[in-house]
């Protein structure tokens, strides 16, 4: 079984958000701890007299509007320029679970995918004004090889879908954070949004996958 949420963040040095923020938010298992909001601008927080950087905020909501297609030729987060911050979740098949169900799941993660990338609420999100402002948000979902044999169509198991294999020297894998049947990338330039698209996906598998 699959160990819960985790995201992670890149550094390419410090954006206009980081500092108006003060500092990058990182999600780790679906909570959030972020940096105190303050001013941004040289002088702020030591020159009584100076005010914000009424730029740097328009920038930054710019930021938090801007959304990536979720339709198209391939699925979105596959070539979309990185994004700030990234959650990687792994589910398992439960016993007794039907092809119907399985398919509803992915039904109900395109369906809720689609709103979440552009700024709407999931079908049953009960915070959907976490959505407003998506921040380049992309969803991917990926199959793992064990689900073609769970559903009985082995056959239609693409010849390049298996386990990766061992990497030498710096890339160790560790099973507790393989594996899984199905497979979810978020990725956005936020990370409260990030965070809130894992738990709005996550809640739609019950009964049919977990964790």
């Amino acid at each position: 079984m699959a160990d819960p949420v985790r995201a992670d963040s890149t550094t390419r040095g410090p954006s206009r958000r980081s500092v108006l923020t003060g500092g990058v938010a990182a999600v780790v298992g679906g909570g959030v701890a972020g940096g105190l909001v303050g001013y941004a601008g040289r002088g702020a927080l030591d020159d009584d007299e100076a005010g914000p950087d009424w730029k740097t905020v328009a920038d930054s909501r710019a930021v938090g509007a801007a959304t990536e297609p979720f339709y198209g030729p391939r699925q979105s987060g596959i070539t979309t320029p990185p994004q700030s911050h990234a959650a990687f979740v792994g589910f398992d098949i439960v016993p007794g679970a039907t092809r119907a169900e399985i398919q509803g799941v992915l039904r109900a993660w395109s369906q809720d995918a689609a709103r979440l990338t552009s700024g709407r609420g999931g079908l049953a999100d009960l915070e959907p004004e976490l959505a407003e402002d998506p921040a380049r948000l992309t969803v991917t979902i990926g199959l793992g090889p064990r689900l073609f044999d769970l559903i009985g169509m082995p056959e239609k198991r693409p010849s390049w879908l298996r386990q990766l294999p061992a990497f030498p020297q710096i890339d160790r894998l560790e099973d507790r954070w393989s594996e899984g049947d199905l497979l979810l990338q978020i990725c956005a330039d936020d990370a409260p949004v990030v965070s809130h698209a894992a738990r709005v996906l996550a809640s739609g598998v019950r009964g049919v996958a977990e964790q």
